[in-house]
């Protein structure tokens, strides 16, 4: 079974050739044929799909700048009294929050507070410590000298949540190493691309119900429409610089609506009007599946 998955998933035979030219130059008409049953003579839609998107996020993952941000530079100036973490954030907040993480954290956390004053992640830290403290980010103001009296919230002693936990735990990778956060988080991504696209095929069904198509059809062309995007996608990350590429690259990412707008007539047969308009609304229900399912990918990489 995993060798005829295997096959079936990365095999390559001539039926590409007649798919690409399909794929690339007639939108929708691919999908067509698959509605037609007429399938045969073309790849399968996630063959196809599983191949692209592997390619893709390599060429994503090969062109990352190798360091995002340098920590050493600090948020202060020559001649501007240094911040301490100590300072804005008390041992009880900083308890809170290495309670709320798993063993390997809490040592990102001491490495992070041990890097020079003033860099970004060791002054993100209160900020993270009162969320989990308060949950709140802001919290209130510490005790000082001058003002002795000033009452100090109570920390938080119930746990904070699931996704809270999640979220911090990812945050403090982040600011430990944003580079492998990074390259974990595009690792992930397919995965998430690819389980997300069933609810662009249901929100494909909504705006067109009145066609009677089966959801099977709508998720083919959603897997037809994302094939393209990351092969014009791909092709534009691999531009080189200068104003020939920068030029490209514009082309190939208006081009990947174009076509999107031009599949979508051709396949469903709707005028023009109620494609851009239907085209709009699909884009915007798929966007807020795609913002949460980016939320999980970054939890997940954590």
């Amino acid at each position: 079974m995993l060798w005829e998955l295997n096959r079936e998933a990365f095999e390559v035979d001539a039926r590409i050739f007649q798919t690409l030219k399909l794929l690339l130059f007639k939108p929708g008409s691919l999908s067509t044929e698959f509605s037609r049953n007429r399938r045969a003579r073309y790849m399968s839609p996630i063959r196809l799909y599983l191949f692209t998107s592997l390619v893709f996020f390599l060429v994503l993952s090969w062109k990352l700048p190798d360091t995002v941000y340098d920590d050493s530079v600090v948020l202060v100036g020559p001649n501007t009294e240094e911040l301490n973490v100590t300072q804005l954030v008390s041992e009880a907040e900083l308890a809170a929050l290495k309670a709320a993480l798993r063993p390997e954290q809490v040592h990102r956390v001491d490495d992070i507070l041990a890097r020079p004053e003033g860099s970004v992640s060791r002054n993100f830290l209160p900020m993270l410590a009162r969320l989990v403290a308060y949950r709140d980010p802001f919290g209130p103001d510490l005790a000082t000298e001058e003002d002795s009296v000033a009452p100090v919230a109570a920390v938080r002693t119930d746990p904070p949540g699931f996704l809270l936990k999640a979220f911090v735990t990812s945050v403090v990778d982040l600011l430990h190493d944003p580079d492998v956060f990074l390259q974990r988080m595009i690792g992930n991504m397919p995965i998430a691309m690819f389980f997300l696209l069933p609810f662009l095929a249901l929100a494909l069904k909504i705006c067109y119900l009145r066609k009677r198509r089966y959801l099977i059809e709508h998720l083919v062309f959603a897997i037809h429409v994302q094939t393209f995007i990351f092969l014009s996608l791909g092709t534009a990350l691999l531009m080189p610089a200068g104003t020939f590429g920068d030029l490209a690259r514009l082309f190939l990412i208006v081009a990947a609506e174009l076509y999107y707008l031009i599949a979508l007539r051709r396949f469903y047969g709707d005028g023009w009007i109620r494609t851009l308009f239907k085209g709009f609304v699909v884009e915007w229900l798929y966007f807020w599946v795609l913002l949460p399912g980016f939320l999980v990918v970054l939890f997940l990489t954590g």
